[in-house]
This record gives structure tokens, C-alpha cells and sequence, in this order.
């Protein structure tokens, strides 16, 4: 906090307040005190983009942090808000910023640091915060990650439970039938008929052994169960915890399965729904190395000793497990503002988007989601070619609708941050589009379907709205609040309020900065309308603060005066002007 005060001894002069010789930029602007470290204390505690000067910096005699280091200027790491507060105040040497911190970056680097911002809309969320208030700015975080999570912590199981003890097979056979209906629609890359054979068989043929075919049968029986019941039974974390020991048990098979992989995919595809984004992303990591020792990713053969897989894989299968593999890496990695798995040598096409099947059509994306990453350079005429392409398409079911809402507004963030004017342009088309999300997220409550982006569109909506902050923009508020609040009265958790409550705090103080700007501008009004007090008949009315239509008659006569001097504007519509804008 502040510094101790210095109290004089007897006999001893008064000391004189002891100032820093070089403040930073954020304490000259909001004349606070700063200490002159780098970061200073201020920014440090109240996680401002610390950055000095380059005239102050230069003459002060101290090394800066990059020559401290060791480091030239092009080795500086970059610095972003997605580094966490936690690492900034145990490190003590990087302060909260983005591409314009205290370490001058080179232009790559600022860009880099630009776009993983921009594809997380946590980053997003943070920097809007800051913007509004940065003394109240909510706090780095994945709000509204998911719906809320489903298993405690802790819960762990070494030894896999055979699926045949934990759920009968008319519970299983009750659970896959909600997974198919409600999660394959869009994450389809198990077929049906074969699917409900394999689970026949393994009851009719069941020994009280842990079959490997269980790290399928158990993913399914979890997610069936998260879109059934409100809250978890006692047996979805055996289900979850022996599907994961399972796996990991077969993973370690040379080559794994194409059983283990579509395991994976069930178990990323669970913990992006229900658990937190570390464990997801983490999991996303270990389902893409498993793809690529399954030669998943590479749809020719490769004509090397090193593959020994002898399961044939038919191409749809393949391409449908390698872009689900995929798409639940880089939306996890762009959320958390990590890296990504990526496979040099990947030959396996995306899968072709096809009408009536969703799962096509999601993997579809996939082309203009992968050119996203930030480690690639993407022109904001790119950006704009790809936003243009991305609106033009309609889909129907909700949560296709949902994924690529998320898409589009990670585009549109990118080219916004890139070039503002550009993104203008496609306001209209981007609010439409957004609203379009928001019915999708009522259908996923009025049909109980938790997924992930019932909670994430909102939020993310929300956040666009008050950083477009547009008459037609703050419109749609209301109902995304309104959206967002019925999410949260139907899966109540800690995850749903603290979003809910995020998004209200949000709100309220983009509402009191426009009501402190209002009074800015009125006092402004006030103190130069003055010599307008005096009505043409000469009376004076600056006393008579009884009538209240006083200041807008004020400025009616000083307009009336204003128009009649600039001959310019006497075709000027005066009383369109005065009218309130009804749009």
C-alpha cells in the first residue's frame, strides 16, 4: 500500500517528501506515487500496464529490465495479461500489460502478443475491465468456462471398475440413447448401430473383468449423464476416473487403438463441459499426442518402418476423430493463451461439410479456426476475407450455432484489434448473428443441453456489447443479461453466479462511467452557457433555478443563434437535431 510516513525527531529537521525521480507513465496520468521500479509498486497492486517514457527512461542510469536480464530486446518475452497475477507478483519483473508493456517489443512480438489476446475471451473480458475501471476490473478469468463442474476434487482411482459393475445394461443402453440425441448431433465419430452392438455384446459376454472397450462405453455413459441429470449420481466419477485410468492404461499400447482415441475425444469432450479449463487443456495435450501415435493425423500412409499400426481405419473415422481431436485442442489452448499440439506432417483432411449432418459442418471450421493460431502472421485483409465468409453461412442446430458464433467472434476480436475500421463495417452483420446465439442458448435450456457454450456465448456477448458501446450494440444487452440469468437459474453453480455476477458488475460500471462522463459534459455546458442567460427580451433568468426547462431553452436559443451565424448550416434540419433518436 502507501509508504510509512516519516516523523522527525526532536532537533531534527523536517524531512522533506521524497518522490521518485522517473515515474511511470500510469502514476503521471493518474498522479499517483510511484517508486520507479520496473514494474512500480502502484501498478503491481492495482495490476496497471506499468511503462516509462522512452526520454524518461533514457538518461536515468538505470539498466533496463531486458539488459538486467541478459536478454537483446528481440529475445523479450512477451508480456500478457494471460500470464496471470500470480506469476506477476511472486516474479516481481512482469507487470500486468499487453503489447504496449514496459518492454519495448519488437513489432512480431507485439503482434503475437495482439492475437492471443484477441482468441481468448478471457483476455478480452480482463482488458474491457480495465478500459471501464481499472481500480474495480474484474480479475483474470475464465468466467462462464462451462456450466459448472460436475466432480470434486480429488476423487482418483488407480484401478479401472468394469462399466458392468457400476450401471446395468438397460442404464447404459437408457444413457447412450441421451448421448446420441443430445452430444453425437455435433460430435458425431461413433456410429450408432455399431456402437449399440458392442454394447450388447459386452454385457451378454461379461466375465467381472475391465474389457478395453469400456473407455468408450464409460465416456458415453458420462456425458449421457451430464445432459440427463442436474446434478451428478455417485457413479459418474467412477465412470469418469475409471475411463481415465483405462485409457491411460491403454495408451501406453504400441500403436493405441482407434478405440483409445475416440476415448480421449469422450473424455476432452466431458471435461470441456464439466471440469476446469486446466484439466481440459492438459487432457486436449494428451488426446493429441495419443492421435498421433494412433497415426491418426496422417491419412497416407507415411511408407516408414515406424508405423506399425496394423487396425484399418476407414476415412470418415479418421477425419472425424482428427478434427474433433483438433478442435477440442486449439479452442482450449486459445482460451487459456497456450500452445497448441501441432503435427508437422498431418495429411489427414478436414472433413468435408455436408448438409444435414452438424458434425461435418463443425469440422468444417476447422480451416478458418487453425489460421487463428497466434504464431501465424493473418493480415487484417485476411481477417476481414474470412469474417465475410464466416457470416454468410446460417445453421440451424443450436449448438453448431453456438461454435460458430465463438468463431466469429474470435475473427471479428482479431480484425478489430488489427484494424477498427475495418471491423466497423461489419457491426450489423456480427450483432445479428449474435443474437441468433443467444436464441440458440435459450433452446439449450428449454431442451436441458449444458453445453459449454450455453454459458460462454453470453458472456462473450456481453463483453462485445459494452466494448462496441453503440446504441444499437447496448440494444441487445438486455438480452444477453437476460440469457445469461436464465442459464444460471437452471444449472446453479458457483461457475454460473460468479459469471452472472461478473457480467452485472460489467454493466454497472460501464453505467457509471457514462454517467460520470455525462456530468463531465454538462459541467462543461453549464460553465460556458453563462452568457447565453439573458432571453432576447433582455430579462435575466440565471437566478431562476425553479424552471426546470431553463437549460435546454438556454440551448435551443444558443443553437437557434449558432445556426442563424453559420450560413453553412442554415439548411441544417434544427429540429431533427433536438429530437431524441427513437433507433
Amino acid at each position: 500500500m502507501g509508504e510509512e510516513r516519516m516523523v522527525p525527531q526532536v532537533g531534527e529537521a523536517p524531512r522533506k517528501r521524497r518522490r521518485a525521480r522517473v515515474a511511470c507513465v500510469p502514476c503521471r496520468e493518474r498522479k499517483r506515487r510511484c517508486n520507479g521500479q520496473d514494474p512500480c509498486g502502484t501498478c503491481t497492486e492495482f495490476e496497471y500496464d506499468c511503462h516509462y517514457a522512452a526520454s524518461a527512461r533514457a538518461g536515468n542510469g538505470r539498466p533496463s529490465m531486458v539488459a538486467r536480464q541478459g536478454l537483446s530486446p528481440d529475445s523479450a518475452p512477451p508480456i500478457s495479461p494471460l500470464d496471470g497475477s500470480e506469476t506477476r507478483k511472486s516474479h516481481g519483473t512482469r507487470g500486468q500489460g499487453s503489447a504496449g508493456g514496459h518492454i519495448a517489443l519488437p513489432e512480431e512480438a507485439r503482434a503475437h502478443v495482439q492475437s492471443l489476446e484477441a482468441n481468448s475471451g478471457a483476455a478480452f473480458a480482463r482488458k474491457l475491465g480495465l478500459n471501464i475501471d481499472p481500480n474495480n476490473a474484474p480479475r483474470l478469468s475464465l468466467f462462464a468456462w462451462n456450466t459448472g463442474q460436475r466432480l470434486g476434487d480429488g476423487y482418483v482411482t488407480r484401478n479401472p471398475r468394469p462399466i458392468t459393475s457400476i450401471l446395468s445394461h438397460a442404464e447404459m443402453t437408457s444413457l447412450s440413447q441421451t448421448y446420441f440425441e443430445k452430444v453425437a448431433v455435433v460430435y458425431g465419430f461413433i456410429d450408432r448401430n455399431t456402437f449399440l452392438e458392442r454394447l450388447d455384446q459386452r454385457w451378454a459376454t461379461d466375465r467381472g473383468a475391465v474389457d478395453p472397450y469400456d473407455q468408450v462405453l464409460c465416456g458415453v455413459a458420462a456425458l449421457g449423464l451430464h445432459f440427463s441429470q442436474p446434478s451428478p449420481p455417485a457413479i459418474e466419477p467412477d465412470l469418469v476416473e475409471s475411463a481415465r485410468a483405462l485409457l491411460e492404461q491403454e495408451s501406453l499400447s504400441s500403436p493405441p487403438s482407434i478405440d483409445t482415441v475416440a476415448g480421449w475425444v469422450l473424455r476432452v469432450a466431458y471435461l470441456r463441459m464439466a471440469a476446469t479449463p486446466h484439466a481440459t487443456w492438459l487432457a486436449s495435450c494428451s488426446l493429441m499426442h495419443v492421435a498421433e501415435a494412433a497415426r491418426v493425423h496422417q491419412e497416407v500412409p507415411s511408407q516408414t518402418v515406424f508405423d506399425e499400426s496394423p487396425e484399418a481405419v476407414n476415412v470418415d473415422v479418421r477425419r472425424r476423430l482428427w478434427g474433433m481431436a483438433q478442435h477440442l485442442n486449439i479452442w482450449a489452448s486459445f482460451d487459456l493463451g497456450r500452445a497448441r499440439i501441432t503435427l508437422p506432417n498431418a495429411s489427414t483432411r478436414p472433413l468435408t461439410p455436408k448438409h444435414g449432418d452438424p458434425t461435418s459442418q463443425l469440422l468444417g471450421l476447422m480451416p478458418l479456426t487453425e489460421v487463428l493460431d497466434p504464431n501465424q502472421t493473418r493480415s487484417a485483409e485476411d481477417l476481414e476475407s474470412d469474417l465475410a465468409q464466416l457470416l454468410d453461412q446460417v445453421h440451424e442446430v443450436p449448438p453448431l450455432v453456438m461454435a460458430h458464433v465463438n468463431l466469429v467472434l474470435c475473427v471479428f476480436r482479431r480484425l478489430r484489434a488489427q484494424k477498427p475500421s475495418r471491423a466497423h463495417c461489419h457491426i450489423e452483420k456480427v450483432l445479428s448473428l449474435v443474437q441468433r446465439g443467444l436464441q440458440a442458448a435459450r433452446r439449450m435450456v428449454s431442451e436441458y443441453c449444458p453445453w459449454h457454450h450455453a454459458a460462454n456465448i453470453p458472456f462473450q456477448v456481453i463483453c462485445l456489447l459494452l466494448a462496441l458501446d453503440s446504441r444499437a450494440s447496448l440494444k441487445v444487452l438486455h438480452e444477453a443479461l437476460s440469457v445469461l440469468k436464465q442459464v444460471r437459474d437452471t444449472w446453479t453453480s458457483a461457475v454460473m453466479q460468479e459469471a452472472y455476477d461478473t457480467a452485472y458488475l460489467l454493466i454497472l460500471l460501464h453505467q457509471r462511467r457514462k454517467e460520470e462522463d455525462a456530468k463531465e459534459l454538462r459541467a462543461i455546458l453549464d460553465m460556458h452557457s453563462s452568457p447565453m442567460t439573458h432571453d432576447r427580451d433582455g430579462s435575466n433568468r440565471a437566478n431562476n433555478a425553479e424552471q426546470t426547462t431553463w437549460t435546454d431553452s438556454v440551448e435551443s436559443l444558443w443553437l437557434d443563434d449558432f445556426f442563424t451565424n453559420v450560413p453553412g448550416l442554415r439548411e441544417f434540419d434544427f429540429e431533427q437535431l433536438l429530437l431524441v433518436n427513437p433507433g
